[in-house]
């Protein structure tokens, strides 16, 4: 059963835990996930787990800005398990052949699911400041999504965590720098090897505006930047 764990308070320090403890309160979601995308164990294995370990790593329990007490994993795992199944009603490429829909189902499903994750990360970030913390309560200074991409679980000799709201103000979206850092190599080269797919992609998970083929499977999720975020 999916046990809800909500963001720290403002201050409070927080362990850091690696990816699979981190997605283990919510072994319901994860199951629906793989059911719904439709691919093989061992494709889940190679291209779906490893993103989903490393996006949970780098997330831990930060806050969503949007949502009071509620975790940023928890707002984007929900909505990846809504768009994966509005993603079975849905034929890409628009307009397309369908020999074509058909091979390339599985790397169009991926594409939507990444993006789930992923869409504007760093700008859903810039609200927050989260300082590190050594295992004997040594403040390590501030983390920076910019030099250190894989997350808190990277940081040499950080055990913990608190976060603090900060202005919002004009900042840089580090999504590119995100998604080139915690994509695995084999899901990595499967985009790459279809390029309309990899193409629209790469708008999805910065442009302002979702790409029109992907909208519908996202509506009523609030995933445009921050008031004065840059990509």
């Amino acid at each position: 059963m999916d046990r809800r764990v909500e963001a720290p308070a403002p201050g409070a320090q927080a362990p850091i835990q690696d990816g699979a403890r981190v997605l283990a309160d919510w072994p319901d979601v994860l199951k629906r996930v793989q059911t719904l995308s439709g691919v093989s164990d061992t494709q889940f294995m190679a291209t779906y787990q490893p993103l989903l370990l490393a996006w949970a790593a780098y997330l831990q329990h930060l806050p969503d800005p949007a949502g009071a007490g509620v975790t940023l994993l928890e707002t984007r795992l929900r909505q990846a398990e809504v768009v994966l199944a509005r993603r079975r009603g849905v034929i890409l490429p628009v307009g397309g052949d369908p020999e074509q829909a058909a091979r390339q189902a599985d790397v169009w499903t991926y594409a939507v699911f990444s993006v789930a994750l992923l869409r504007q990360i760093g700008a859903a970030l810039a609200p927050l400041a989260v300082v590190l913390w050594s295992s004997s309560g040594q403040a390590l200074g501030r983390w920076g999504p910019e030099t250190q991409p894989r997350g808190l679980a990277h940081v040499r000799r950080a055990a913990a965590y608190s976060v603090y709201p900060v202005p919002a103000g004009a900042c840089r979206d580090w999504t590119w720098l995100v998604a080139g850092a915690l994509l695995p190599n084999t899901a990595r080269n499967w985009l790459w090897r279809e390029p309309a797919v990899f193409d629209l992609w790469k708008q999805a998970l910065v442009a302002p505006a979702l790409p029109a083929p992907l909208r519908g499977m996202f509506d009523g999720f609030l995933l445009i930047p921050p008031q004065g975020a840059t990509s």
